[in-house]
């Protein structure tokens, strides 16, 4: 066993990435979503002549990358760090 080594943390503990990583993790999240959905949209309206169809799929794209990004990002932690006190 490696003693220089690290030890891993747990998954469930907070995310401490620097706010250039968070950006561009949300920024390939939403295009990862556009890209996927919006192709599979265009692949299916293309399939079934129906224009309609992409669109959609592009919308539910950016649905699905919102609640991703809301489930990775998202946080029960205060914003302030400090724990509300019970009276």
């Amino acid at each position: 066993m490696n003693r220089n080594a690290s030890p891993r943390r747990p998954a469930n503990q907070g995310h401490t990435g620097s706010g250039s990583d968070d950006a561009m993790g949300v920024l390939s999240y939403v295009l990862a979503g556009l890209l996927l959905y919006g192709g599979l949209g265009w692949l299916i309206g293309h399939w079934l002549h129906q224009n309609w169809i992409f669109p959609i799929g592009m919308i539910l794209g950016l649905a699905a990358s919102v609640y991703v990004i809301v489930k990775r990002y998202g946080s029960e932690i205060p914003v302030s760090g400090e724990k509300k006190e019970k009276k």
